[in-house]
């Protein structure tokens, strides 16, 4: 525990500038000791009950409290900074793809790194990595055979650094299907910002705290998501994230991503129907103030704008073509599991 308690401190980018990220208060100054390279894995099988399993199928999230245990979110917390520390985290990206041109819109003071291979400065990351507990766990709880796994690590700013709303695979163009963050955020509090936003229409959306060794599950390709802003950056999101990958070919599952396509290829792709077209449509306003939100000022952000504004203007002529009143089926929004059920990983 005095190696996951010590006290850290660490020079991030920063609006132009490095920033001095300081230690939490209620930790010490000492040297670290040696890591404990004895630490057990976390019991995947006794931390995600079967009730959480439920939670993914019928609501397309769960959340589950004490996930990793204290000692080991400190662990992972401090591997990231390590990271952090010699520099090996980029810049975030957002991807936009229109006409078949793509382009990369920079997030602001968006920080992060994808573990491909072993890390020696990263001991824990690279254990869970390369673990296999949480995949079978995540398999057995949804009838799926979950094969590979990657995992990104992400650090926020603060400042307002945040993320648009998007969804995290298409399944016309990669086979993710679980996501799982784990926020390592010891001394976040109310007002601090960070919250992951979860929008699982047609149910009412959900805001996740960014609470120490919590951890949030969510469809990757289905579920429509965001970070809040985030108001300082030592208390915010040191996120780590699993992507967990079916085996073979890509399944076209409920639906698509959100970066990798423009608003009317995403609503032709996920659905037929008239309500879910609407639905959609009742989103974009938003979807609009997320992206403006997560970018700073540039051409390549106003060209997002306009390419979403001109994406809504195409639905709305074409549910008018079919009599379909937007603003009537967005007031009987949002509807219960009761109203309709969904198997989200079906």
């Amino acid at each position: 525990m005095a190696y996951a308690q010590r006290a850290t401190r660490f020079w991030r980018a920063n609006a132009g500038k490095r920033v001095l990220i300081n230690p939490s208060s209620n930790l010490t100054s000492t040297a670290a000791p040696p890591p404990p390279t004895d630490l057990a894995l976390p019991d995947f099988k006794a931390v995600l009950s079967d009730a959480t399993g439920d939670a993914l199928r019928t609501q397309g999230y769960a959340v589950v409290d004490g996930a990793f245990g204290e000692t080991w979110a400190h662990c992972l917390r401090d591997d990231i900074i390590t990271l952090a520390e010699r520099r090996q985290l980029g810049r975030n990206q957002t991807h936009i793809v229109a006409a078949g041109e793509t382009r990369l819109l920079e997030k602001d003071r968006i920080f992060e790194a994808e573990l491909t291979a072993p890390r020696a400065e990263a001991p824990f990351l690279t254990r869970l990595w390369a673990a296999a507990a949480l995949r079978e766990r995540l398999s057995a709880l949804l009838g799926r055979t979950l094969g590979r796994q990657t995992l990104k690590v992400q650090v926020n700013g603060g400042g307002g650094a945040c993320f648009p709303l998007h969804f995290d695979s298409d399944p016309l163009l990669d086979d993710r299907v679980v996501t799982c963050i784990v926020y390592l955020n010891p001394d976040w509090a109310p007002g601090h910002g960070g919250e992951l936003r979860l929008v699982p229409f047609p149910y009412a959306a959900a805001t996740v705290d960014p609470r120490f060794d919590r951890l949030a599950l969510f469809s990757s390709p289905d579920l429509l998501h965001r970070v809040l802003p985030s108001a300082r950056a030592r208390a915010l999101p040191h996120a780590l994230v699993l992507r967990e990958r079916a085996r073979g070919r890509a399944r076209r599952g409920r639906g698509t991503s959100g970066p990798p396509a423009t608003a009317t290829t995403q609503w032709r792709r996920r659905s037929a129907t008239r309500p879910c077209a609407a639905t959609w449509r009742s989103v974009w306003p938003d979807w609009v103030r997320s992206i403006e939100e997560s970018h700073a000022p540039s051409a390549a952000r106003d060209a997002a704008v306009a390419t979403h504004a001109a994406d809504v203007r195409r639905i709305d002529a074409a549910l008018a073509r079919r009599g379909v009143d937007p603003a009537a089926v967005a007031a009987r929004l949002p509807l219960s599991r009761e109203d309709v059920a969904i198997d989200w990983f079906r």
